[in-house]
């Protein structure tokens, strides 16, 4: 066995993945006979295993370096089968690959959908994965073909699940066996993971961990294939994918029984439900059930669920999307900071809530300055254009309009959390010395017309002089100096003057600008989105909507990018940029928020804190109980999204007067809830229980309409005018009724 796999091999592999087969290009030609020999190595490879770890096994190979639409593979792969009747979908595969190298393991071939999604719940990350092992390539080329069958067997024999084991836990035997994973199984594994859960009810089983959150089992079929597990916060795509996952907003709850065994899934809450599809699956759910009991918590122990290692602890503890929601008034702006610092500094929030708010504020405000922490609001006139990019005209030194490509709020801080690209800073660099050059020594040029012109600077300006040398009337025109920038950095250029003469400086610069380089920048960003739920989501977010998802994201399993439309560059989302939104529940309620945009969200509460008050007193009239009872009866009366913040009554901590509490009921409280109840005073009546605040005018119909017998017409008889009583609002006892109850 002297041949071997060559570096070549995998240059071409990387060089022409997705290319076209051209049989009248000869140098393609031959690389493709290269490609050709990368293949009969591997199938070499492949039969060699087969030998000494399968001998009752078969072989699946195909020589053919393309696909099936004649496009070039980026990999090679054989198919090893450990016996003849091996199911076809499930195959160990030895191949190179032109950016990972040397790949051994266990793969899907030609699987649906559905067993694809299961597998690769279990497979993980390639890099920390119970059946995959790799050799980079200068490790796999510093073996003989010999020493690489060794080590296959040998990483063959020490994969953390077998080949039986896999097409059991991914169900692919017996006809998937998608039929024995029924609720009973799942009430089985969960009472023996929970044995001091009782089931008090028939319809559920409810479990509850030690931080006091639920996981609640449906049990009123448990012959059905269909489970629902309902929890409160949704589990990270690496527990379970999107699609498995249903978000069940306030007063969708789909199991009245939730109501009467729960207490944070009934139907009055927002929560999720999971459908897991095998045991493996329910398996994660519950350890991260466990480990993590809530978004503010979550500190992982990724071996334990086989996570790998491309996503360290503060990855798996950060969720990368997440809207803090809740009425007006509950602290979802002031909490953004505490949330964009336990990103940035890795640390839990529990650890920042001891701290100084005002030590909080500086450190925020110090990454706010370094471009760490970007923070935008939303509103209706928010486009693609300021979030993303777009064209802005500009006029140049000789009034001449030119369109150029500026950058948006989220464009900015994804370059900034990717890194700072060598190329760009040697752009600047080189234009900048070429501008000193022609300022004291004009150029000579040719267009791509083969025209000579003179090129030249004056020392100041957005502009080159550019004056064609056969011109008889010494005409002089100017080329954009930031579209010349721009040719360089491969964007396109459109609407600019002058073209053929910024085309033609680009040209002779080019072979001086340095290769891309780019200095990965690992530390963590935070882009805030204020009333995310304010804007035209699909508007705003446009295509990158997709690539905001975890998986989606630049480095992991299933990377996408686009490429811009304005500046034609492609484009992906770093995975170190967290996105945070807030959003007023009160006025948009969760149901009404663009559907795509909650799916790749995780959504955070954020309720009333009445307890916030619980030390503030004015005039004997504890101010916890006065919202607790003011949001009970909102709640019965409206519901649950439009109970009152407590941070409108914050301001009595410094200053727990009478005129200050009556202040925030003439300017916050009233306002809110006449927006609220649509001036239905008699219900603002109902909250403000009677106290006296309000009260209803007496109304003469017969004067106001003198031609019409009001009273025979019975119209006005439950009509009333209601106004403000001013002097009530200057009493103690107007707010000491509030509370009373008899």
């Amino acid at each position: 066995m002297s041949v071997y796999f060559q570096e070549e091999h995998f240059d071409l592999l990387e060089k022409l993945q997705n290319k076209i087969r051209n049989k009248d290009d000869q140098t393609q030609n031959l690389e493709y006979e290269k490609l050709k020999e990368a293949n009969s190595l591997t199938k070499t490879w492949g039969e060699e295993v087969l030998k000494k770890q399968f001998p009752s096994g078969k072989l699946d190979f195909r020589n053919s370096p393309l696909d099936q639409s004649r496009k070039f593979k980026p990999y090679t792969w054989a198919k090893i089968y450990p016996e003849k009747d091996s199911p076809k979908e499930l195959a160990f595969t030895v191949g190179i690959d032109g950016n990972l190298g040397f790949i051994l393991k266990i793969d899907t071939v030609n699987a649906n959908n559905k067993l694809r999604n299961r597998y690769e719940e279990i497979r993980g990350e390639f890099n920390n994965s119970p059946i995959v092992s790799m050799l980079s390539v200068e490790e796999g080329l510093g073996k003989s073909l010999d020493d690489l069958v060794a080590w296959s067997v040998e990483e063959i024999q020490k994969f953390g699940l077998t080949y039986d084991d896999l097409c059991t836990e991914i169900a692919l035997k017996d006809d998937l066996k998608s039929n024995d994973f029924t609720a009973q199984k799942v009430l089985d594994y969960l009472k023996s993971r929970y044995p001091n859960n009782e089931q008090k009810t028939q319809k559920i089983f409810l479990c509850i961990n030690e931080l006091d959150k639920e996981l609640a089992l449906e049990t009123g079929n448990l012959s059905t294939n269909t489970i629902r597990l309902f929890l409160k916060d949704k589990p990270p795509e690496q527990v379970i994918a999107l699609e498995q996952c249903k978000f069940r907003g306030i007063g969708d709850s789909p199991n009245h029984n939730l109501n009467a065994n729960t207490k944070s899934l009934r139907v009055n809450d927002s929560f999720f439900q999971i459908s897991p599809s095998s045991l493996h699956q329910l398996q994660k759910i519950c350890d991260w059930f466990d480990e993590f009991s809530h978004v503010d918590h979550i500190r992982s122990k990724s071996n334990k669920m086989g996570l790998g290692k491309e996503m360290p602890n503060k990855l798996i503890a950060q969720t990368l999307n997440r809207i803090l929601f809740g009425a007006a008034g509950t602290g979802k702006t002031f909490n953004t900071i505490n949330h964009a610092l336990s990103i940035i500094e890795d640390k839990s929030l529990e650890e920042l809530k001891d701290e100084k708010r005002e030590k909080l504020k500086e450190r925020f405000d110090e990454y706010k300055n370094q471009g760490r922490i970007k923070f935008v609001t939303f509103h209706q006139s928010f486009s693609y254009e300021d979030f993303v990019e777009g064209i802005q005209a500009e006029t140049d030194d000789q009034g001449n309009l030119t369109y150029n490509v500026k950058s948006g709020v989220f464009k900015d801080i994804c370059k900034n959390a990717t890194g700072v690209s060598q190329q760009a800073e040697s752009i600047d660099e080189i234009v900048e010395k070429f501008l000193d050059e022609i300022t004291e020594t004009p150029l000579e040029l040719y267009t791509q017309q083969n025209k000579k012109f003179k090129v030249s600077y004056v020392g100041s300006g957005v502009t080159l002089q550019c004056q064609p040398l056969a011109s008889e009337a010494k005409a002089t025109y100017y080329a954009n100096i930031g579209k010349i920038k721009s040719l360089l950095s491969g964007e396109q250029i459109e609407n600019a003057y002058n073209r053929s003469y910024i085309k033609a400086v680009a040209e002779f610069l080019k072979p001086k600008v340095k290769p891309v380089q780019i200095n990965k920048n690992d530390q963590n960003h935070v882009l805030i989105i204020d009333e995310i739920n304010r804007g035209n989501i699909s508007r705003i977010f446009g295509e990158l909507i997709t690539l905001i998802e975890d998986s989606k994201r630049a480095g992991a399993s299933e990377e996408l990018s686009v490429v811009l439309p304005y500046s034609k560059r492609e484009f992906t989302v770093p995975n170190n940029l967290y996105i945070i939104g807030t959003m007023n529940s009160s006025d948009r309620s969760l149901t009404g928020l663009d559907i795509a945009l909650r799916r790749r969200f995780t959504f955070i509460e954020m309720p009333p804190k009445p307890e916030l008050l619980a030390k503030i007193t004015v005039d004997e009239v504890n101010i916890q109980k006065l919202l607790t009872v003011i949001n009970q009866r909102i709640e019965i009366l409206l519901d649950r999204d439009h109970c009152l913040g407590h941070a409108n009554f914050m301001s009595l901590e410094q200053q727990p007067t009478l005129d200050n509490l009556s202040n925030i009921f003439k300017q916050k409280v009233i306002p809110q809830l006449q927006e609220y109840f649509f001036d239905d005073w008699a219900k603002i009546n109902l909250v403000l229980n009677g106290n006296g605040m309000l009260k209803p005018k007496p109304v003469e119909t017969s004067a106001i309409f003198p031609n019409v017998d009001s009273e025979d017409l019975g119209y006005f008889e439950d009509k009333k005018i209601w106004e403000l009583v001013p002097t009530s609002f200057n009493s103690i006892e107007s707010f000491k009724k509030i509370i009373q109850h008899g």
